[in-house]
Order: structure tokens, then sequence, then C-alpha cells
């Protein structure tokens, strides 16, 4: 395949009200003289709107004007330059998400699914020259008000009903940390295409197993060859690793094939999640060739790497692990969210997310289902870097419709999805959504029965990526958990519960193995609030501006949603009082947010592996608002960021709660290496030395090299230093004590610090 991005000579953007008008051809919406409004190709139709009424939808209660248009289709006249007649068709990488597709006047195509791309057929249509193009984006509402909906259907919010029928994402009709945004458009690039008369059209590699022997591996191959070409054609598949190479080939026989290849130990660079050894990447050129000519070839990197996922499948026994070549992980890492409200900006601020994923050291994020799937640049950057993915698919908080027709659409969006990914080696697992058997579960239907996550979803992995873990749902309800009603029985879950003080027994008593999903408020700065509250609205909080950034899908106050009373209470909880001012809010509530979420990694890592990961809930913002993110939307990272660069290390040295009259100074070694070295304790306050010693660390295990002696009523600050033989450090922190905290101790504490880290001195300021 050749593309070329499509050269746009001029796009304009019709709004049509369909209360008003009812236009489903551009000989008619020429008729009715709507004026039309310039807009951007990629774009989003709320972005050239707000462009066209000189508004900021991110500032005050802004958002909510979009509400006036949720029920207009948009048209999209699109006029564009084709460098020749040769090519077979346009390629759109994403239309969100119901669009109709005419040339001359004549439909010539329809898509129904964002998260695909869609080939329009211009073939024997296309000029030299220029062309014009209209795409009609039909309004989804309209759309889902044409449904049946059964009684087993469910949904979060009554707006997000609206979603269940429509491949959207899911965020778009509005969640608690997005706004609601309906309209979509054409958010991603236009291609011309054009194809050879032999293509590669998709390759699948894969490690079989890994033994003294080395590794043997399998390519699935998919070729568009000429019949006359079989048994003389040649494919070829080479890869390079540094010093260590493979080269394999064999005779084409058929467009299909398989073919298998062993590795031996000496060219053998097995890749590994971080601190567990090394990403390292073969680049594999697939080739197919006939008498020593290149008919087609395809470039791509290959990860040599067995990876499982072992889970309660049955209820027969509680587990949830991950093992990389046959080596334990323990997991630890963040939820991947919308990078923006509106999809076309996503590629402008991934390189910051991305980076501040590797800056966290994380080994694991999770792509959650509310969301649309990342592309290539994000999964080779996880490759790069030992991040393993574990991939919802881009269904949430819903029960979705068993129809036929909704089946069709949604396997052929697992099946591309899949196909595009299944060959990254960062690629951990499949899960069939987020919360959907937990919804079922709380509204008394049996999830086993669910026939999208227990057979269309399954049915689709074994053809076309047979050997990579699926869980089903998160978390996954098996029969026993249904029959216990029980959610302590369920090995891996989303621990959000009361969100009450963030040691409280409902963190400390959790029985759950593996927790995907866990997280608690921080206020952004002062500085960044004011981009998007009107100064009169700064304070005191309860107010409307306020209140649509938490979020609101509709404008009107809401009990469960109030996460900004929640997050005075949390300031309330570690301090003893409520903020009096913003300050002392995005200041109090960020300290909050940090302790809390420190605290919930240096549980799971010293009770490994009774717990064997923590995926916490999130990195960044995909607007402004207040939440549980350690980074706002303008990039502000919150004191918790921080704390998080040092918890998340392959070495950290933390303190266990207090048992008694004592509490556990422990070296926990999440990697493969072991190490030596000597530790350090001082006095948070003085910095006063209060203990040293010496220090032996296996690799992947704890050891405890101190006790302290600690009263729960006795507030008291640690600092935690470690060094190791080869003169690397790593600090942490640590702070004794049940009662409320003092704001002035604290952030004396802090700047003392400070010191050994990289926090910014914004933190312990007087003013934030």
């Amino acid at each position: 395949m050749r593309k070329e991005k499509l050269k746009i000579k001029k796009t304009l953007l019709y709004p049509v009200d369909t209360a008003k008008l009812h236009i489903t051809n551009p000989a008619a919406l020429a008729t009715e003289k709507i004026e039309p409004i310039a807009c951007a190709v990629p774009g989003n139709i709320e972005l050239d709107l707000a462009a066209y009424r000189n508004v900021d939808l991110f500032f005050g209660t802004n958002i909510l004007q979009l509400q006036q248009y949720e029920l207009y289709d948009f048209w999209y006249e699109i006029e564009f330059v084709a460098p020749d007649d040769n090519f077979e068709a346009l390629l759109f990488e994403g239309v969100d998400t119901l669009a109709e597709y005419f040339w001359n006047g004549e439909k010539i195509g329809e898509s129904q699914n964002m998260f695909i791309p869609y080939e329009l057929n211009v073939k024997g249509r296309l000029r030299a020259g220029a062309n014009r193009l209209f795409v009609r984006i039909v309004n989804p509402v309209r759309f889902a008000e044409r449904q049946e909906y059964d009684a087993g259907l469910w949904s979060i919010s009554a707006y997000n009903y609206q979603s269940v029928y429509l491949r959207k994402a899911p965020h778009e009709f509005g969640w608690d940390i997005c706004p609601r945004a309906i309209l979509g458009g054409i958010f991603k690039e236009i291609y011309l295409v054009r194809y050879a008369e032999t293509e590669i059209e998709s390759v699948y590699l894969h490690t079989l197993s890994i033994d003294h022997n080395g590794a043997h591996c399998k390519a699935v191959f998919d070729l568009k060859i000429d019949a006359s070409l079989y048994r003389l054609a040649q494919l070829e598949i080479e890869g390079v690793c540094g010093q260590q190479t493979f080269f394999v080939s064999e005779r084409v026989a058929f467009k299909h094939g398989v073919l298998q290849w062993d590795i031996d130990p000496d060219h053998l660079a097995l890749w590994a999640p971080l601190h567990y050894g090394q990403p390292n990447l073969y680049a594999v050129r697939v080739a197919v060739t006939l008498a020593g000519e290149v008919l087609a070839e395809k470039n791509l990197s290959f990860g040599v790497r067995t990876a499982e996922v072992l889970f309660d499948r049955t209820g027969e026994r509680k587990e949830f692990a991950v093992r990389v070549n046959g080596v334990p992980v323990l997991c630890k890492g963040t939820n991947w969210v919308p990078l923006d409200a509106f999809h076309s900006r996503d590629r402008a601020r991934l390189p910051q997310a991305l980076e501040m994923l590797r800056e966290t050291e994380c080994n694991i994020v999770r792509c959650w289902g509310g969301n649309v799937y990342e592309g290539e640049e994000f999964f080779d950057f996880c490759d790069r870097n030992g991040i393993l993915v574990w991939q919802d698919f881009a269904m949430a908080c819903s029960v979705y419709p068993q129809t036929e027709e909704f089946l069709k659409n949604l396997e052929e969006e697992i099946f591309v999805t899949v196909r595009r990914i299944r060959t990254h080696p960062s690629l951990l697992c499949y899960c069939g959504d987020n919360e959907n058997d937990l919804g079922m579960f709380f509204n008394g239907i049996d999830a086993t029965q669910y026939r999208l996550t227990r057979e269309l979803i399954p049915s689709v992995l074994f053809r076309v990526d047979p050997y990579r873990a699926f869980i089903p749902s998160s978390p996954y309800f098996t029969r026993k958990v249904l029959e216990s009603r029980n959610e302590q029985d369920l090995s891996e879950n989303h621990l959000w519960g009361p969100r009450n003080y963030y040691k409280s027994a409902f963190y400390l008593e959790n029985k759950n193995i593996f927790i995907s999903e866990i997280g608690y408020h921080g206020c952004p700065s002062v500085e960044s609030i004011r981009k998007f509250i009107p100064e009169q609205s700064l304070w005191p909080w309860e107010n409307d501006d306020w209140m649509v950034h938490q979020t609101i899908s509709d404008g009107e106050w809401s009990p469960q949603w109030n996460r900004i009373k929640l997050m005075a209470y949390q300031v309330r909880e570690l301090f003893g009082r409520l903020p009096a001012n913003p300050q002392e809010f995005s200041k109090l509530s960020q300290i909050s947010q940090a302790e809390a979420l420190k605290f919930f990694i240096e549980f799971t890592r010293y009770n490994k592996w009774e717990k064997t990961g923590i995926i916490w809930w999130n990195l960044i913002d995909c607007w402004p608002q207040f939440s549980d993110a350690v980074v706002d939307y303008y990039g502000d990272k919150k004191l918790a960021y921080f704390y998080m660069k040092n918890v998340q290390t392959d070495l950290c040295f933390l303190v266990k709660e207090s048992e008694g009259w004592t509490c556990k100074a422990v070296v926990c070694n999440d990697g493969a290496n072991d190490y030596t070295g000597t530790y350090r304790i001082l006095n948070g306050l003085t910095k006063e030395e209060i203990a040293r010693g010496a220090f032996r660390s296996a690799a992947n295990e704890n050891k405890i090299v101190c006790e302290l002696e600690s009263s729960k009523n006795i507030t008291a600050y640690y600092i935690l230093l470690l060094e190791t033989s080869e003169g690397r450090r790593y600090a942490n922190h640590f702070v004794n004590g049940g009662g409320a905290l003092n704001e002035g101790e604290y952030l004396r504490f802090l700047k003392n610090y400070a010191e050994f880290t990289t926090i910014d001195n914004r933190f312990f300021t007087a003013e934030q």
C-alpha cells in the first residue's frame, strides 16, 4: 500500500438542525442556502463551532453551550487536489462516528465506527487535479432514538444510554473525567491510497516458547500475490538486534502461510519489562522476492518474550499474576485515559504524556475502555521502554446490545484493532471492557451469559491473536463471585469505595490481589485554576463553574458527583480543618493526594506477592478539571507526580505501618538485579540521622533492614535514603501517626525532603 496525505484545498462545515430540516444529499443542502463555517480536517466539530463563536469551551461553563447542537447533522465540503487519477481509495483514519460519503451528489459509502479506518472506493471517480467530496456526520442522538432498548441494557447515567448502540468513545457522552461532547467529526488524517500487484497485507510475529535451546518463534502472514508466483516467490524474514541476528525464508506456496524458526541462545536477545531486563527489539524486515528482486517488503519491530496473565477463570481459586519470560512481575503503573476531550488534538499531546509515563517508571499502562484505541506511536514507545500494555476494548460502564447488527460492527472493530497491534511485545493482554460485569453485578444480571465478552470477543481473538491473555471484564466476575455477592472474592478489582482516609479499613483490609483502578483527588494549582475558572468564581468553590469542571454532563448539581466536596473532606481528614481559600485548597489537597497514592503503591510493594499489581488513576487530565490525575490538563505536575517517581523505582526504601510499638523499614526490590549498599533514615524535621546500616537486596524480593519505635498517636516524619554500591541513590519518606497533621511542620519536612529529590520548591512555600 502506498499512502499520500490528502492535499486539502478548502474545507467548509454546514450545521443542519434536524428539528427543522431533513437533508439527505448535497443537492438538498445547496437549496437551503445554509451559511457554512470554516473548519479543520483533521478536527472536531466542537472546536470549529468554538472558533466560529470565539468561545473557549474549557472556560467557566462554556462547555454546556454545545448542548444546543446535539440534534444537528453536520456536512463537510472538502475540496482537495490529487496528483493523478491512479489511486484506488480515500483512507479515512478516523471519523466520529456515523458518516455518509457523497461524490458528485451520489452517495458512495457510509461508516458507523469511529475506532477503525474506512476506505472509500474512488477508482474511476478520482480526477487528476481538483476534486470535491461531501461527508455527512449523522446525528448520534437521532440514530440512538431509532433503536430498541431491551430490559437488560444498562449504562452509568441517563445520558449514556444514548451511547450503547454506537461504536463511539463512551467518554464523549459525559463522564466524571470528561465533559459531554458528542458532535464528532473527521478527527484523523485522510490519505490517497494505491496498491501494488504484490503486497504483504499482514505479518503476525509471536514467540511460542523459550527454553535452554533458545526461542521458538512463529510468523503468520497474509499476502496479496498472483497465484502464478506460487512456488516461485520467496518469503524472507530477517531480524537484527545489535549483534544478534536471525534469518529464515521459504517458498511461497499460497497467499496465507505459517513460518516457524528457532533463535539459538547465542543469537537471542530477550525483551523484558522495565527493571526486569532490557526491552530488546529486533528490527525485522519481511520481504517477498522473486529471483532476487524485491516485490514487496514490510518493516516492523519484534520483541522475543513470553507473557502470561494467570487469573481466576472459574472461581475455583483466587489468583492474579503476571509473568514475563517465566519471571513474576510486580506491576506498577497508570490508567491511560483520553489525552484530550477532542481527539483531533491527541497527537499533539502524546509526546508529553509518554515522557511522563517513562519518567514515573511505570512498567504497565492500562488503556481504559472509555477511550479510543492508541496508534503505533504509543505502542512503539511502550515497546522501546519496557512498558506492558493492558488493552481494554472500547466499552465502559454499560451493558451493550446483542443484536446481530451491533455484534457484526463490534466484531469488525476487534478484528481490525487486534490485527493492527498484536505483534507489539509490550501488549500484555486484552480485556473485554471496563466495569460492565460490575454494572451487571449491581443490577442483578448474570454476567456469565453476556455474549459479547464470553463468546464474540474470544472467538475473534482465537482467529487473530490466539496466544495472548484475555480477561472478559475489569473487574471480572466469575460464577463464584456472583453467588457469594462479595467483592473481596474478586482476584482483580477497582478500589474506589468511600474514598475516605487513605489508611482506613477499606484499604488496609482489602483482600483483592490486583488493583487495576485506585485514586485520590488532588486540586490543580491556583495558576491552572485561573485558566478555566472566572476570577469572581474562584472562591468559595460552591458555584456552577467549579461544578461543571468536576465533571457534570448537564450542568446540574448532583450529590454523587460532588468530588470537590469529597476533596475538601479528604483535606479535613489529614489536616483537621477545611481549606479557607483556593491556595490552601490546592496545596493541602495535593499533599493529601500525594500521601494517599504513595501509600497505595507502598502497600502493594510490601505485601507482594499477596498483592501482584496496582494501576493507579490517573496520569493526566483530558480537559481542565478537579480530578484524580497527577498532572493537570496544562501539564502542571501535582505533588503526587514527584512522589510517584520515588516509589515506582526498582529499589524502594519504605516503612510499613505500625505493628504494636514498632514499624519495619523495608528495602523492596522489584527487578532482576541484586543490590548491595547502605541505608540511612533521617528525622524529617531536623535531618538528624536516626539509623544507618548496610543492606543486601536480592532480585524481586523484599528485605526488612531495621525497625523503628513508633506510636500511632505521635506524628513523626522520616526521610529514607539508599545508596547502592554502584552509586545509585534513592529517596523516599514516611509520615507516622494517625492524628491530624500540622501544615507548618509538613511543609518544613517537605523542604528538607526536597533536598534529596526532584520536588519543586513551590510545593513548600507559603503561597502556591
